[in-house]
């Protein structure tokens, strides 16, 4: 059986508040609309035609064409 080396330590280290703001910052991005979308894209070809029936319903122009 091969020897396994120990790990060795970092040579740095995040302060934890620098990596609590990354995770903030990480899952904000994830929570945006454009990241739904991307991924109900990246799904489309997974998609029944009650899926496609329901975004459409979801996505139809109110109020002279914009969406809320």
């Amino acid at each position: 059986m091969a020897r396994v080396e120990p790990r060795k330590p970092r040579a740095y280290t995040i302060d934890p508040a620098v990596a609590q703001d990354r995770a903030r910052k990480a899952r904000a991005a994830q929570l945006t609309v454009d990241h739904y979308v991307q991924k109900i894209v990246e799904r489309a070809p997974e998609l029944t035609d009650q899926h496609i029936a329901k975004l459409r319903t979801l996505l139809r122009p109110v109020n002279g064409g914009m969406a809320e």
